[in-house]
């Protein structure tokens, strides 16, 4: 059996911005709840992302905003106690991100350990992009 998908409603605001690559910072883009406790979130970047400063620290904030739900009691009611070993944050990235943007999750690999959660980076497929289908 399949888990269920729910979509949220999610009122707009103001650090929103639908033209960037990171467009919601306030939203979990997907989650996953394992059975033996803790989950997988992901945040999905399905354009290039830039290695300007707006784009870093939007990616950061993003990150922020996951360690927070993580951090909350929401989170451990629905998933359990996190550690690093049973709960990911998963950034999948567009291929054509800027190499500044890799740097910098390679240096908040400590930052994320800190706050109970380990980091995963990928780089979305042509499959995930939707080429080819």
């Amino acid at each position: 059996m399949s888990a269920p998908i729910i979509k949220h409603e999610t009122p707009s605001r103001p650090d929103d911005d639908a033209d960037h690559p990171i467009p919601s910072l306030a939203v979990i883009d997907v989650m996953a709840v394992k059975k033996s406790g803790g989950a997988d979130l992901t945040i999905i970047v399905a354009s290039p992302l830039g290695g300007d400063s707006r784009s870093q620290t939007r990616l950061l904030d993003k990150i922020q905003g996951y360690l927070g739900y993580i951090g909350s009691e929401e989170f451990r009611l629905e998933a359990g106690t996190p550690t690093p070993g049973n709960t990911t944050i998963v950034v999948k990235l567009h291929p054509g991100s800027a190499p500044e943007i890799h740097d910098l999750l390679a240096r908040s690999q400590d930052w994320v350990l800190a706050s109970d959660a380990s980091l995963a980076v990928q780089v979305l497929t042509p499959a995930e992009l939707g080429a080819g289908t």
